[in-house]
C-alpha cells in the first residue's frame, strides 16, 4: 500500500512517517521547500517538496495513493499573517480534498488539534464539545475540519479527523520555553495549579493515527487522541522540577489578573477577528482541558500505553542530551 503523509517534516509527521516505513508502507513525503528534512533523510521514503495550495502539484503526487494523512499546517508564530493561516489551513484543505477525492484516495486522516475548543474551563471534553477557537491557527484548523466534512457529506470523502491533544516526545520544541522559564528564580505558578492539562506521549498519538487510517466504516468520524489521563498543572511543573534536579516554585501568582486578560483577549478577538501579542499564552494555566477520548477507546481500539509522567520525563530526557537546559 502506497500512503502520502502532508507535513512529513514537522515532529509528528516525522515520526509517523518512519513508524509506516516500519509498518512496511510505501510512503511518499510533502514537504514545504525550505523544510528541514534531516529527519526523513535516513528513511525509505520519497520526499517531495511541494505547496498543499498547488492543486496541480498536488494531483501529481497524491495520484496512486491509498491512504493519506494531512498534517501540513501553518502553527501560530510571530509575524505570520493572517491570511496565510487561511490559505493554508483553509484553502489547503480544499485542495487536499478535492484531490483525494480525484485521485481515488480510500481513507484521509486530518491531523486536527484539541485546540479548536479554545479555552475551557471544563473537564471531560468530548467531540460534541461545541469548538470555541480562539486564535487564528485554531480557527483555520476547525474551519478545516468544516471543509473536510462537508465534502464527505456532499461527495463521500473517507475522510476521518484526529483531534491531538499537546504532545510530548523527543524532538519536540513546542514545550521548551515553558520548561525553561520554570527553570528560572522568577518563575511562579499561576493559580493554585489544581486545574487539569490532557498530554500525550508521541508514539501514542502516531499510533491513533494509524488506527484511525485502517479502522472501517469510520469515514466521516471526529476522535479526540490524547493520554491515559490528565494532570493537575502543579504535577506537571513538579515532574519537570524534579528530572531537572531544581526545587519546585513554592510561591504563586494570582490568576485573577491573567483570567481577566485572557477575558479581554477573547472578546477582541471573538469581536473583530484579530489577534492581540500574547493571545492564549497562559492557556495551560487558566484553563481545564481534559480529553474524553471514550469514544476512541471504544471505536478505534485506542490504548495509550505510555503515562503522562513517562512522556515528560522522556521529553526532558532529551532536552538534556541536547543541552537545551
Amino acid at each position: 500500500m502506497k500512503l502520502l503523509v502532508t507535513g512529513a517534516s514537522g515532529f509528528i509527521g516525522s515520526y509517523l512517517t518512519k513508524m509506516l516505513v516500519e509498518k512496511g508502507y510505501s510512503v511518499k513525503t510533502l514537504v514545504r521547500f525550505d523544510s528541514d528534512v534531516t529527519q526523513l533523510k535516513n528513511l525509505d521514503v520519497e520526499i517531495i517538496s511541494g505547496d498543499i495550495r498547488d492543486a496541480d502539484t498536488l494531483e501529481k503526487i497524491m495520484k496512486g495513493c491509498q491512504q493519506v494523512y494531512h498534517g501540513a499546517a501553518q502553527r501560530t508564530k510571530p509575524k505570520i499573517p493572517k491570511q496565510a493561516y487561511y490559505s493554508i489551513n483553509v484553502d489547503g484543505c480544499k485542495n487536499i480534498a478535492e484531490t483525494a477525492l480525484k485521485t481515488n484516495v480510500e481513507r484521509l486522516v486530518y491531523l486536527s488539534t484539541a485546540g479548536v475548543y479554545g479555552t475551557l474551563k471544563q473537564l471531560r471534553i468530548n467531540e460534541n464539545t461545541v469548538p470555541r477557537p480562539n486564535t487564528y491557527y485554531r480557527t483555520t484548523k476547525w474551519l478545516g475540519e468544516k471543509v473536510l466534512l462537508s465534502y464527505h457529506q456532499q461527495q463521500n470523502l473517507p475522510v476521518v479527523i484526529a483531534r491531538l491533544s499537546g504532545v510530548c516526545g523527543a524532538g519536540s520544541l513546542s514545550w521548551l520555553g515553558l520548561v525553561r522559564a520554570i527553570t528560572t528564580p522568577k518563575f511562579r505558578l499561576i493559580g493554585t495549579g489544581n486545574n487539569e492539562y490532557h498530554l500525550a506521549d508521541i508514539m501514542d498519538i502516531i499510533a491513533g493515527l494509524r488506527l484511525c487510517a485502517e479502522k472501517s466504516n469510520i469515514e466521516g468520524k471526529t476522535y479526540n487522541l490524547a493520554g491515559k489521563e490528565a494532570l493537575k498543572v502543579k504535577e506537571i511543573v513538579n515532574l519537570i522540577t524534579e528530572n531537572l534536579n531544581i526545587y519546585e516554585p513554592t510561591q504563586q501568582l494570582p490568576a485573577f489578573p491573567y483570567h481577566t486578560l485572557n477575558t479581554m483577549t477573547e472578546w477582541f478577538y471573538q469581536t473583530f477577528s484579530k489577534q492581540l501579542p500574547g493571545h492564549h499564552r497562559y492557556d495551560m494555566f487558566i484553563s481545564d482541558r481534559s480529553l474524553d477520548i471514550s469514544r476512541a477507546v471504544a471505536e478505534l481500539d485506542y490504548s495509550p500505553k505510555i503515562s503522562p509522567e513517562e512522556a515528560i520525563i522522556n521529553l526532558i530526557n532529551w532536552y538534556r542530551e541536547k543541552g537545551y537546559v
